[in-house]
């Protein structure tokens, strides 16, 4: 097996058991009436976020339209979509995520006639040329071995015309410069010992205990996102997702001064396993100067 099926492998490897983690309990116990308010909920809590799930996705239009989610964790975006009409088609390296997809698509019955979810490889998609209207993507293409030879893919399977959402982790910010390459790479000395330092400090969560490593997190300066879209028009870029409680240590103290001061949303469940920690108003206004995400739209 060459290196980079290996590195593969143990992507999916990860991201599997992240899903164990994170989703197994609340899918096993989903209806589909239950399922139809959380996807009220998650649409409220991406509003009260500005998430690029209602900002950057135009919503209201999306009825018709063919469009691909790669990596749609356990399938609370791409349910989404489809409740708003989307012919969907979600692709995930993991089977249990795609598997999860496929049930909450089920479970909505007539409302994702016609959606899909199947395993795939992002930097490989089993798609024509020139097939799907939109091609949206929040934080994952920036944990594939080949995040450039992902972004060609999009592009290729967009119609002409056709706009590709994403988001993607930004280099500047407080996140990645404070919380991680000060606080765990510099001060905890993982910078100096592992070239893949990034990928093991980030995205655990859940009820389970960690057994197995995040192989790859990759984060973008803005120059960095403009030469990935190079081939694109009409790139356009938004910061946002700041959060207190990620600060090391002390984050932990601030999340519960911050549930009590302003409480948690039900949105966060079917996408993060648990209710959202809401945001305070200053967390909101520094998320778009110093965010952890970027939020990118761009036209083929």
């Amino acid at each position: 097996m060459d290196r980079n099926e290996t590195v593969k492998d143990d992507i999916r490897a990860f991201w599997k058991s992240l899903y164990d983690s994170l989703y197994e309990d609340v899918d096993a116990s989903l209806t589909r009436e239950s399922l139809l308010k959380s996807l009220d909920d998650l649409e409220d809590m991406f509003r009260l976020r500005r998430h690029m799930a209602v900002v950057e996705m135009p919503l209201a239009g999306l009825k018709g339209r063919r469009v691909l989610e790669i990596g749609p964790g356990a399938g609370g975006h791409s349910a989404l979509f489809a409740k708003h009409g989307a012919l969907m088609t979600s692709l995930d390296i993991t089977f249990d995520r795609a598997r999860a997809t496929n049930a909450k698509f089920r479970l909505m019955e007539g409302l994702a006639a016609g959606c899909q979810a199947v395993q795939g490889d992002s930097e490989t998609l089993p798609f024509a040329d020139d097939t799907f209207d939109i091609v949206y993507s929040n934080g994952v293409l920036h944990h594939t071995a080949d995040t450039a030879a992902a972004v060609d893919e999009v592009r290729r399977v967009l119609k002409p015309g056709g706009r590709a959402v994403i988001m993607l982790y930004c280099k500047d910010s407080w996140h990645y410069w404070i919380n991680m390459l000060l606080c765990v790479g510099v001060l905890q000395g993982r910078a100096f010992r592992d070239g893949h330092w990034l990928g093991k400090a980030t995205e655990w969560g859940g009820r389970n205990r960690q057994t197995v490593r995040n192989p790859i997190t990759r984060c973008y300066s803005r120059s960095g996102i403009l030469d990935l879209f190079r081939r694109f028009q009409g790139v356009t870029l938004r910061k946002g997702e700041f959060y207190w409680y990620l600060v090391p240590k002390i984050g932990r103290l601030y999340r519960r001064y911050q549930i009590r001061r302003y409480g948690t949303h039900p949105g966060g469940v079917l996408v993060y396993g648990e209710p959202w920690p809401m945001q305070s108003p200053l967390e909101t206004r520094l998320g778009e100067i110093m965010g952890w995400a970027w939020f990118i739209s761009a036209t083929k």
